[in-house]
């Protein structure tokens, strides 16, 4: 029996007043089991949209996908894998995938997880009757959330796009090739905040004879010398 804030008892009944307590129901048609881990997985690649590898995941939401999840999605058919540049692992839901993240939204919480799970499927259940008022599928839901994309990301983003591993060295000119909507002035900009935050390194080619005029051209000066090559350590 609960305190309905009007003076008097009111008796909790599983199925009936959950909803209006905010507490899940236990659906007719439990979904498929999964790990907490996997689990985890599943709501991270529901949230970021499209295919992530780990370092991915881990500079957008600080969430890895191990093995052992990875394998247990992938037996069930839920996430595509394939293998990037130095056998980086990228994922991507399924339509199966989708179907069962979007049980996630009425699903209990994890045993014994902490309080930010709680919350966090707190939050699914109020999106879950959002999305059915409006006759939506999560995926359009997800799909349709802009993330800020700054122009920092994206110069992440291009990074490693063609460098085989963090830390590798990339001329100046491959990533301007990947940046050719954005101003140099405003690209130059943003590459020197990010060396003086050491975000990125800049530095010279040591072969100088052997630079290409297009790599000259690329080339963003600092304290008086010219850089013409960009490498990023962190994800």
């Amino acid at each position: 029996m609960i305190n309905n804030g009007q003076g008097s008892l009111m008796i909790f009944e599983p199925g009936k007043n959950a909803e209006a307590l905010d507490v899940p129901s236990k659906p007719e048609n439990p979904p498929m089991e999964l790990g907490t881990a996997a689990r985890q997985a599943l709501i991270a690649l529901m949230v970021y949209v499209g295919e992530a590898s780990n370092p991915e995941l881990r500079a957008r939401y600080r969430v890895t996908i191990t093995k052992q999840a990875r394998d247990e999605l992938s037996k069930a058919d839920l996430i595509r894998i394939r293998k990037g540049p130095r056998n980086a692992i990228y994922h991507e839901l399924t339509e199966e995938g989708w179907k069962r993240a979007e049980q996630e939204l009425t699903s209990l919480p994890p045993a014994g997880v902490s309080a930010a799970w709680l919350l966090l499927y707190g939050t699914f259940r109020h999106l879950s009757r959002l999305r059915a008022g409006q006759n939506l599928r999560i995926a359009d839901v997800y799909a349709a959330a802009d993330v800020e994309v700054t122009l920092e990301d994206r110069v992440r983003q291009a990074y490693r796009a063609v460098a085989d591993a963090p830390g590798d060295l990339v001329g100046l000119a491959v990533l301007r090739d990947r940046l050719t909507d954005v101003a140099r002035a405003e690209l130059d900009e943003v590459l020197l905040a990010m060396d003086r935050r050491r975000e990125i390194q800049l530095d010279p080619d040591p072969n100088r004879l052997a630079l290409t005029a297009r790599a000259k051209d690329a080339a963003i000066e600092v304290g008086g010398e010219d850089m013409h090559l960009i490498s990023i350590s962190r994800p």
